[in-house]
């Protein structure tokens, strides 16, 4: 038993340190990109699709109603370009997946893991930004120095079946 344990530690020790992690959710493993993978992803796909940078609305205060509707045309931007940045990885994938394309590049792994990075941002801006929105509109109905707020806090998704 003690010798399985010793093989076993070596074996994980062996293993290189960009190594695919699984996570687990029911019945289902995920791929998990390490820190390191998706900054190496960033910088693989920077050349064709460009560099993706979030607006922080984390712990924002709108102070008028002219700053909400700043802010939210400034999360729609954004997840327009997530989606086009996403578009573009994707293609950069599947430039992968020609005859004569290495096999054995860590690029199209490395790319995905920018994309999943790229969707998380859009999903914490739209997180966060709805937040800030949500207490805009809570202050906006007690404070009579700000304008109320009727409209959307966050995106409405239509379509769904």
């Amino acid at each position: 038993m003690k010798r399985l344990a010793v093989a076993v530690l070596a074996l994980a020790a062996a293993l290189p340190a960009g190594a695919q992690q699984y996570a687990s959710h029911g019945d289902y493993d995920y791929r998990v990109c390490q820190p390191a993978m998706t900054d190496q992803g960033k910088r693989v796909v920077e050349d064709a699709c460009g560099v993706l940078r979030a607006p922080s609305f984390t712990g924002a205060r709108f102070a008028s109603l002219s700053e909400l509707e700043s802010a939210r045309a400034e999360r729609e931007a954004f997840t327009d370009q997530v989606d086009t940045y996403g578009a573009c990885v994707s293609a950069f994938i599947n430039s992968y997946r020609r005859p004569g394309a290495p096999a054995d590049s860590p690029a199209p792994d490395q790319a995905a893991c920018a994309h999943s990075w790229a969707e998380d941002q859009a999903t914490q801006a739209v997180r966060d930004f709805g937040k800030a929105c949500v207490d805009f509109s809570n202050r906006s109905m007690v404070d009579r120095s700000l304008s109320p707020w009727s409209g959307e806090c966050y995106p409405v998704v239509s379509g769904r079946g």
